[in-house]
């Protein structure tokens, strides 16, 4: 009993302490879960650091050189080989390491982060217009409590405030103008030292398979978990 309260002490340490989701350590892999290949992770499976790394400071340097967005958020690569490419509220972008990779410049992968960052901007701009400045809630992964055996955090609190908040204000019931995306989308682009007509080269790029298509469908909402089998 007490070496397990010790180590439900130490992951809720960890957890504070954001250890939890570090890209070069994690609990799940010192407690080997990672090596366990029975282990059937419901976070998506994580890309190759290179590729991550290309990413977040790709991502980084449009955000910090587009001050006024609005919007902050974090940007997350999926080690999947289909092209995946959504948004969660203005808090979370994800991208796979699939699409990444078809991006064979800096300038092609700046195009396709702000092509899904101006549909966030658009979002964003669309509820101030209206009276609704909501955001999407965060979802009741984030923030809960750890769960021992390989789940993922969940704050049950939270989940019924996500349910609740959703039937409110809906996701896909934001009426954003395709236009206001567009522009927002190059206005990035160019503020990040990029030329905005990279975005109609990208565009091949942006069309999902549809594996990826209902990746993004069950992840961009509060559907059960995905299959993350690569």
């Amino acid at each position: 009993m007490n070496r397990l309260a010790a180590l439900v002490a130490g992951l809720a340490l960890l957890s504070s302490t954001g250890c939890m989701h570090d890209s070069e350590w994690s609990v799940s892999r010192a407690l080997g879960w990672d090596d366990n290949p029975g282990f059937d992770p419901k976070n998506p499976p994580k890309a190759s650091l290179p590729v991550a790394e290309r990413v977040e400071v790709l991502g980084r340097k449009i955000l910090a050189q587009n001050t006024f967005t609005g919007i902050e958020p974090l940007i997350f690569t999926a080690g999947v080989k289909e092209s995946v490419l959504f948004h969660h509220g203005t808090e979370q972008l994800w991208i796979s390491e699939g699409l990444v990779n078809k991006c064979k410049t800096d300038a092609e992968l700046a195009a396709v982060l702000c092509a899904e960052l101006g549909q966030m901007v658009a979002e964003k701009r669309s509820a101030k217009s209206v009276g609704r400045d909501v955001d999407p809630i965060r979802d009741a992964s984030f923030g809960g409590s750890p769960v021992l055996g390989g789940g993922t955090p969940v704050d049950a609190g939270q989940q019924a405030n996500l349910a609740f908040h959703e039937k409110r204000f809906p996701r896909g019931n934001r009426g954003v103008d395709a236009a206001d995306a567009a522009q927002a989308a190059r206005d990035l682009l160019k503020g990040a030292g990029f030329d905005p007509a990279d975005l109609d080269r990208v565009s091949p790029l942006l069309k999902q398979s549809e594996r990826g298509e209902n990746i993004r469908k069950q992840m961009g909402s509060s559907a059960p978990a995905p299959d993350w089998k690569k």
